[in-house]
């Protein structure tokens, strides 16, 4: 392999992300018997099928960002997004990652570890945000799937995200909105009017 492909290589992972597809590289000039070299050499990992990260710059780059590349139609939610957003004291083991519903068939990695939820494909949408380029449902709408999802997690921990919340800046107009699409307003009301 010339020194050339390497350096194109990794100009290509700098430029556009720490995660690539193998299409992608094909694509610029990186065809499949240097990727196998560039892997074999230490270059390069393949986090699953498909999928190429520069190991030289993977330190820098958080697990969830890197789940995010491996999962594109994902976004960050429930304990993942609650971290991002210091909502949350609990560390969880795996990243939590929303797909729409009627996309169940997602490959994942080994690692880092993703967590796969279903969400209906008409509330998908409702409260995505960009956070250090990273697709995540905004704090609103992460404190409204805690309510949603209370049962299951635990009504500890919803508390502990919906007070982190209250002290935190807030938009209670648009928690609310959220809350009447999620089909939760009657349920938020008085918890947020007690922490009021």
């Amino acid at each position: 392999m010339s020194i050339t492909k390497l350096h194109l290589a990794e100009e290509l992972f700098q430029n556009h992300g720490p995660v690539l597809k193998g299409g992608f590289l094909r694509q610029h000039g990186i065809y499949s018997r240097v990727l196998e070299q560039l892997t074999w050499e230490g270059h390069l990992s393949r986090p699953k099928n498909g999928y190429y990260t520069w190991n030289a710059a993977i330190d820098n780059i958080s697990d969830i960002e890197v789940a995010t590349k491996l999962v594109p139609i994902g976004i960050v939610c429930l304990q993942s997004a609650a971290m991002l957003y210091d909502l949350s004291t609990v560390n969880t083991t795996a990243i939590t990652i929303a797909i729409p519903s009627n996309r169940t068939r997602v490959a994942l990695p080994d690692h880092p570890p993703i967590k796969l939820l279903t969400y209906p494909a008409k509330s998908f949408e409702l409260g995505v945000s960009k956070l250090e380029g990273v697709r995540v449902y905004d704090r609103e709408r992460t404190v409204c799937d805690f309510i949603r999802k209370r049962k299951q997690l635990g009504n500890d921990l919803m508390l502990e995200v919906l007070r982190s919340y209250m002290r935190g800046s807030r938009n209670l107009q648009k928690l609310f909105e959220y809350a009447e699409k999620l089909r939760v307003k009657s349920i938020i009301m008085p918890y947020v009017e007690a922490l009021l």
